[in-house]
Order: structure tokens, then C-alpha cells, then sequence
């Protein structure tokens, strides 16, 4: 082997390995080919394979799978002749995730099983755990629970007993996610909290932040309001600590959803316009936080101001042609009406009339109309906290409420059917 061919080949490998991990992958994919060049003509089997599968690697990532998938089986031969059983699971890997770009997931999962079984136990057994890993993802998004909770597991273990926290963590929130979606809040808890547990203690702010928000994700979807506040307010401090208006702004939005349920509307409302401070695009998302506001407005019958974050929220939907331009078009045409409502009761000359109506009336019918939008618009959570406000309101002023409690029991019937998927 000619000493300085091998040090031209390796100078290139490194500068297209840097791009590749830069995401500069047309730069790498110029590297890589060069190496390939200089590779055939030091005539190394081992290294041909090598640079063969990175070349592929990168070409997954531009989308080129037939050159990549050819790229791979090239690489697969030549291990297999020279009975490089390291080579050849990286191949197989390499082969599985061409079938995952191509949805074919059940192609991929046997690929990854191929490459975990030739996997030879003197290599890094970290590599191994990768390989589990994305087998357990292959499999959750086949919803096949089982094998990828099994999958999860091993590679759980693998970190654990290698003493690699980080992955730890990150296969705790795999589980706990793979738990949430099987409806497993016991087990998705633990796992989560587990996972925080390891990031703060390697100071992972990012990653400790994201799987708070999990957890309070998990808590709110179970009613356990207090305990999601809880999570999620620490998320929300964490984020601060990192520059990331995007995850900053998303934060404090589903913050304010959870403060809407502890009927703390100011401090929703606060939250939700520090979403809209932070968050930077014109779409469907800031139209979203829009309408939030608009209904906490309307909430809290500051009609005016209710119709104007509809408006901005119009805006943008008719710039996307969203469906739910007609959502607040039927909100507005409500605002509309109680506002009415409300002027005609100021300009009546019947003040016997004005002081028989219940004191806060106009705002719990405006609370009721709101929640049957939310109703009609499949929105049941918001509908929920709509007509619980409108129960404590009417129960406060000594009104008759049965109606609205069998509104309650009916909204909170369809939302759990709604979680359960029927």
C-alpha cells in the first residue's frame, strides 16, 4: 500500500465526514467520490467498502436512493467476501434506512434485524445500541408495540450498561412516548421523569426542556392540570436558557393552554402574546395563536379587542387558504350578535326588564355560544373550558344550570372518545 495515496485518501474522507456532519451534503458527496476514486486504486477491499457506504450515506440524505441502495449492496458484497462481519451490519443498516425513505417499513425492520445479527460482539457496542434503536422506531411506526418496546429495551440496556447517559435518557423518551400512545400513563410518567432526571444531571438544558414538555403533555392529556402547569412552567424557564425563539414561543403557547384550564385567563393571555412576541413567521401557526387570543378576549367579553386578533388571524388564513378561515368568520358573526345583544340591553327602556336579567348573563351566553363554535368545530377541549366556565358562572350568580352540566358531560364524552380514536 503506497503511504501517501492512503494519506490523500484519508484527508478527503475527513473533509467530506466534516460536511457530512455540517449538512453541506453536495460538498460531501464531492469529497466522498473523490475518496472512491483513490480508494479503487489503492485496491483495499476494506476501504472500498468503507467509503462505498459513506458515499451512500450521504446520497440518502440528497434522496438519490437508487444510487445509494446500489452503493450499499456494492459495499455488502465485498464484506461479504471478505467475511467483514462489521462492514456487512453497517450495510444492512445502510439498506434499511434506503427502505425507511422509501416507506417501506416492514422491508427495514427485517434489514435492521439482519444487521443487529451480524453484528459482531467485538465492536463497539454502542453502534449496537444505535441499531436497536432505529428498529424500535421502525417498529412504533408500524404501531407494532411489542417488538419495538423490545427493541427500545435492548437498547436501553446497552447504554446503560456502557455507561452512556445521554442515550439512556433518549431511549427513557422513546418508552415513555411508546407508553403514551398504548395509553400506558403510569409507565410514560416514570420513564419521562427517569429521562429528566438523567438530563439534568449531564445539564442538558435542550433535552431537559423538550422532555418536560412531554411530561406535561402527558399530564394534561390525563386532566392532571396542576402537575402539567408545573412541568411545563419549568420548560418554559429552561428555554430561556437557550437562544431559540421557535421552541420559546411554542413553549409558552402550550403554556397558556394549560393556565386557561387553572382559569388564570390574564396570565393566558400574557403567555399567548409572549408566543406571538417570539414567533417569527407568517402562518398557519401565528394565525392559530391569534384566535387563541381572540377567544380569550371574547372570554372575557373585551369584544373589541376579541374581533381584532380575529381579524389579524383572517389575514393570514386567507394568505394560506386554510379550512379554518370559516371558524372565524362563525366566530366573528357571534361577537357580532352579543355585541348587539350587549347594546340593545344598554339602550333598552325597560329597566324593570334590565334588573330581572341575572347580573353576568351576556357574558355566560356569550361563553356558551363560544364553546357550541368549539363544539361544532371538533374542538372539544376548548369547548370543555368554555362550558366550565359557563357552569361556575351560572352556579355564582344562582342561575339554573342543568342544561349546561348535561352540555359538560356530553363534550367530555365525545373528547374521550376523540383520545381513544373512535
Amino acid at each position: 500500500m503506497h503511504d501517501a495515496e492512503l494519506l490523500v485518501w484519508r484527508t478527503i474522507m475527513e473533509d467530506g465526514t466534516q460536511c457530512l456532519g455540517e449538512e453541506q451534503y453536495l460538498k460531501a458527496e464531492t469529497y466522498f467520490s473523490q475518496g472512491l476514486l483513490t480508494a479503487y486504486q489503492l485496491a483495499v477491499p476494506e476501504i472500498i467498502a468503507f467509503t462505498l457506504r459513506l458515499l451512500a450515506t450521504v446520497r440518502v440524505r440528497l434522496g438519490n436512493l437508487e444510487f445509494a441502495e446500489e452503493g450499499f449492496k456494492q459495499a455488502l458484497r465485498i464484506c461479504q467476501e471478505i467475511q467483514n462481519s462489521k462492514g456487512m451490519a453497517e450495510a444492512w443498516a445502510g439498506l434499511a434506512s434506503v427502505s425507511v425513505k422509501r416507506g417501506m417499513l416492514w422491508e427495514a425492520g427485517q434489514k435492521y434485524e439482519q444487521a443487529i445479527s451480524v453484528y459482531p460482539s467485538t465492536s463497539p457496542p454502542l453502534r449496537l445500541g444505535m441499531l436497536y434503536a432505529d428498529l424500535g422506531q421502525v417498529y412504533a411506526t408500524l404501531e407494532d408495540w411489542t417488538r419495538a418496546n423490545k427493541a427500545y429495551i435492548k437498547a436501553l440496556e446497552i447504554c446503560r450498561s456502557n455507561g452512556f447517559p445521554k442515550g439512556e435518557a433518549e431511549l427513557d423518551v422513546l418508552l415513555g412516548e411508546l407508553c403514551f400512545q398504548r395509553e400506558q400513563k403510569t409507565e410514560a410518567t416514570r420513564y419521562l421523569r427517569h429521562a429528566c432526571q438523567i438530563f439534568a444531571q449531564i445539564d442538558d438544558a435542550v433535552a431537559l426542556s423538550n422532555t418536560l414538555q412531554y411530561l406535561a403533555l402527558v399530564h394534561f392529556e390525563h386532566n392532571e392540570i396542576h402537575l402539567a402547569f408545573e412541568c411545563q412552567q419549568r420548560a418554559v424557564a429552561l428555554c430561556l436558557k437557550f437562544e431559540s425563539k421557535t421552541i420559546f414561543s411554542e413553549s409558552c403557547y402550550f403554556l397558556s393552554k394549560i393556565v386557561q384550564f387553572l382559569e388564570n385567563y390574564q396570565e393566558a393571555k400574557y403567555y399567548v402574546e409572549l408566543s406571538i412576541q417570539y414567533y417569527s413567521a407568517q402562518d398557519l401557526d401565528l394565525a392559530l395563536r391569534y384566535q387563541s387570543l381572540a377567544g380569550l378576549f371574547f372570554i372575557s367579553m373585551d369584544l373589541d379587542k376579541a374581533e381584532l386578533y380575529y381579524l389579524k388571524a383572517v389575514g393570514l388564513f386567507e394568505k394560506i387558504d386554510d379550512v379554518r378561515i370559516g371558524e372565524i368568520y362563525e366566530s366573528l358573526a357571534a361577537l357580532k350578535e352579543i355585541r348587539k345583544r350587549k347594546v340593545a340591553a344598554v339602550n333598552s327602556q325597560d329597566l324593570t326588564e334590565d334588573l330581572s336579567r341575572p347580573p353576568g348573563e351576556l357574558a355566560l351566553e356569550a361563553l356558551v355560544r363560544l364553546a357550541e363554535l368549539y363544539e361544532k368545530q371538533r374542538n372539544f377541549r376548548d369547548a370543555l373550558e368554555c362550558y366550565w366556565k359557563a357552569l361556575g358562572m351560572g352556579r355564582d350568580a344562582g342561575m339554573t344550570t342543568d342544561w349546561i352540566e348535561s352540555r359538560v358531560q356530553r363534550v367530555s364524552k365525545r373528547l374521550r372518545r376523540k383520545k381513544l380514536g373512535r
